[in-house]
């Protein structure tokens, strides 16, 4: 009955055990194992209050898991081998692959950083760092947080890099049981079964828990401390409160953008603690309002410490957007104590206790009117805010031309937020999405209950960024990162929530809507994959990585970037060699030059162009490995449908003195 609460809380305090070992750079087996023990033992009664154990209380949990250990199961084949740095999962699949032989998140240059500063003079194709790695006092930074990575190298510690491939798949399957695990706090164990069944099925939770995104460990903080709240409100427990506003700050210790949830935390909780007459329930509010804010700053301060150290180029090029987010948390904060604790506000709440119906409905009309403007916006808006002449702006004038659109190379798409929302989950959930909405946001005035008020202001607060503007590159299924950690499991609660009212109002024909609807959203998610659900993302890369590292002799190497994948980082991280890269094909004395300059003895080269490496004869030398490989298409105006099924052929030898190439013996 118990186990996904358990389970959601072990994620949280494993988490805290990696940050604090992570951010010093002392992340090992040795130190890490002992002190997640300590954190579990001293944890262990810290869970949020239980919950009747009646026969639909374990039916509800006993499917909960079994359908949880089945989606593990139905995903696992398929999982992809992101292992080039294309996208965020490559850079943060092959952290956790590093992690998990080193316990600094930092990678040297070494002697690579050298030759790149004595050659680029002649030679200014040649670079040490690429991509999504920030170089910094001679240590190659990858973007973003480190939380992620680590939880995916405690798996490689038990199963190796194989392991790291597959550890988001755990990490999904605990966001579909914390969503499960408020959800049967609301509506009860058996409907709270729609949205984590709803939201298995779906596209988003499947593709983004495939490879190593942060969505679904977003999932999993923001309802599992959704939970934690919902249970602090019912038992009156200060430190359940504080648990929770950890849980949610926890988001910002693996997306930047996590004090946007923490901003909806604040607020929910700030109106709650406004909310009270009585001096005594007003005063215990008003003291878990303040251990919430302390809590949930504490949090979002040490993601920001994260940052500071371990990606400091990424923090540097997205401070507008995080100052911008980090004013608008320091706002609320202001804002919420402002109302929450000066007692001249008595009047006003007493006024708000004798017309909460009216605020309730209130309310609930706004929603209906917000929702009505979001629907409506590609009737009479069209979003442009996309820099024109950036790689974004040049992706979407790629897709328009594809699929035949109207060239716009500034379109971000944005009117089109609710539209997507129903391609992956149709109409009907969308609509009743917001029909719950409006009845938790009158339940939350009307009743002057803390559980809605906070719970509302979570899911609406990022939600509502990002549906007004979603902040992404609008292809798919890429954009929908923007709306899977809040917005579409918030939805399907809510969605939910206004079904189980429907069939609480006990007449045949509202329950069998009821169960009609339920069905239509239960099963439209899985009408959306067609053939791409057999397809992993960069198929065949993994197994490619692994030929290449194998035909290595030492431990350096010279990548030269002329067609194929990006694979600096690729070497760097998981075949531990130092790397740098030549970003155009080479004649037979630049190799020459750079063997000279890297010690003068046999140096490793590698290239995915037949052209690039030639042998003592002159000729091209023979390959390495041939894959084949399998990627999805990106789409703009439908949902992708097909995958782009391909061969890759790598070049691996060894550098000679005067710039010939002997290819590796793959015997």
């Amino acid at each position: 009955m118990s186990t996904p609460d358990r389970l959601i809380m072990l994620l949280f305090w494993t988490s805290l055990v990696v940050t604090v070992t992570v951010l010093p750079g002392v992340f090992t087996p040795w130190l890490v194992a002992p002190l997640l023990l300590v954190a579990v033992a001293a944890t262990w009664r810290l869970m949020p209050a239980p919950l009747q154990a009646d026969r639909a209380g374990l039916l509800g949990a006993g499917v909960a898991l079994v359908l949880t250990l089945g989606w593990i199961a139905a995903h696992l084949p398929y999982t992809s081998r992101y292992v080039t740095v294309t996208r965020d999962p490559g850079f943060l699949t092959l952290e956790g692959i590093w992690l998990s032989n080193h316990s600094h998140p930092g990678i040297p240059m070494g002697s690579a950083l050298e030759v790149q500063d004595a050659l680029q003079p002649v030679m200014p194709e040649l670079y040490a760092w690429t991509g999504a790695y920030f170089p910094a006092d001679g240590v190659l930074h990858a973007q973003g947080a480190k939380l992620l990575p680590g939880l995916l190298a405690l798996g490689g510690w038990v199963g190796g890099e194989t392991a790291v491939l597959a550890g988001n798949l755990l990490l999904g399957s605990l966001g579909l049981l914390a969503v499960y695990a408020l959800s049967r706090r609301i509506v009860g164990p058996l409907w709270a079964l729609l949205p984590m069944a709803a939201l298995g099925a779906s596209m988003p939770m499947g593709v983004f828990s495939r490879a190593a995104y942060t969505e679904p460990v977003t999932v999993a903080f923001a309802f599992g401390g959704l939970m934690m709240s919902w249970s602090a409100f019912s038992t009156r427990t200060w430190w359940r409160h504080v648990i929770a506003a950890g849980m949610i700050g926890a988001i910002a210790l693996v997306r930047i953008d996590g004090s946007a949830v923490v901003i909806g935390l604040i607020a929910g909780m700030a109106l709650a603690a406004a909310a009270p007459v009585a001096p005594r329930p007003r005063r215990a509010m008003q003291r878990n309002l303040v251990l919430v804010t302390l809590t949930a700053l504490a949090l979002v301060g040490l993601g920001y410490l994260d940052l500071r150290l371990h990606s400091p180029g990424y923090l540097a090029d997205l401070g507008p957007r995080f100052s911008m987010l980090t004013a608008a948390l320091m706002a609320t904060v202001v804002v919420g104590m402002a109302l929450a604790l000066p007692p001249v506000w008595t009047p006003v709440r007493r006024a708000a206790l004798r017309h909460r119906r009216t605020l309730g409905i209130g309310a609930a009309l706004l929603v209906v009117v917000v929702a009505a403007v979001l629907t409506s916006r590609p009737l009479w808006f069209t979003g442009n805010n996309i820099v024109e002449g950036s790689p974004y702006s040049m992706l979407v004038q790629g897709l328009q031309a594809r699929e035949g659109l109207e060239p716009n190379p500034t379109a971000s798409y944005d009117q089109n937020s609710v539209t997507w929302q129903s391609w992956y989950f149709g109409w009907p959930m969308v609509v009743l999405a917001f029909a719950g909405l409006a009845l938790v946001a009158y339940r939350a005035f009307a009743r002057r209950d803390g559980r809605y008020l906070v719970l509302l202001a979570v899911v609406a607060a990022p939600s509502a960024l990002y549906l007004w503007r979603v902040s992404i590159t609008p292809d798919h299924i890429w954009a929908m990162r923007r709306f899977l950690p809040l917005t579409i499991p918030g939805f399907l609660i809510m969605a939910t929530i206004a079904l189980a009212a429907l069939w609480a109002a006990r007449r045949i024909w509202t329950r069998a809507l009821a169960g009609t609807l339920a069905v239509a959203v239960a099963a439209h998610p899985l009408t959306t994959w067609g053939d791409l659900y057999t397809v992993p993302e960069q198929g065949g890369r993994w197994g490619q990585l692994q030929a290449v590292c194998a035909g290595i002799q030492g431990d350096r190497a010279l990548l030269i970037r002329a067609g194929g994948p990006p694979y600096l980082e690729s070497l760097r991280s998981a075949c531990d060699v130092e790397v740098v890269e030549l970003r155009r094909l080479p004649n037979q004395e630049d190799l020459a030059l750079i063997r000279q300059s890297w010690g003068g003895t046999d140096l490793d080269v590698v290239a995915f162009d037949e052209d690039a490496l030639r042998g003592p004869d002159g000729e091209p030398i023979s390959s390495l490995a041939t894959h084949g490989t399998s990627n999805w298409t990106y789409a703009l105006s439908h949902l992708p449908r097909e995958a782009v099924l391909g061969v890759s052929q790598v070049w691996v030898g060894t550098i000679q003195e005067d710039g010939s190439v002997i290819p590796v013996d793959v015997g």
